[in-house]
């Protein structure tokens, strides 16, 4: 299972810029990190079954319970690979709304989906993406 990485600068957009539970938020694949604290570098190539920007992932909810803010999302869309398929290594959650990448996840290696094969990012409902106390 891919393990969840903050991007640092996010933490500062987070408190300041970002309306987490309205803004628009996107999982995009990637296949390096060239510079994990500010952008997102090295995207998957538009086409065969992956579309450059990513897929919506819609907000389930965002509350504050005992001073602790929960992010939840449901999953974004399943992306099927087509024609020679694509390869990733990270999945990045990033506000759409104001382009601000906030965290990853690193699969370890990559990740080579042939036609038909799938990738689901499997986002934690009951936990929620982040929290932030």
């Amino acid at each position: 299972m891919a393990v969840y990485n903050k991007f640092l600068p996010a933490t500062e957009q987070l408190m300041e810029n970002i309306n987490a539970g309205t803004d628009t938020w996107k999982i995009v694949l990637a296949t390096a990190l060239a510079n994990t604290d500010t952008t997102i570098t090295a995207e998957v190539a538009n086409g065969n079954g992956y579309t450059t920007g990513g897929n919506t992932a819609t907000t389930s909810s965002s509350t504050t319970t005992a001073g602790t803010f929960k992010l939840t999302l449901a999953d974004p869309t399943i992306w099927t690979a087509t024609g020679a398929g694509f390869t990733f290594r990270y999945a990045i959650l990033y506000n759409s709304t104001t382009s601000t990448p906030v965290g990853y996840w690193d699969y370890g290696s990559s990740q080579a989906v042939a036609a038909g094969e799938t990738v689901t990012v499997d986002l934690d409902a009951a936990n929620g993406v982040f929290t932030m106390v």
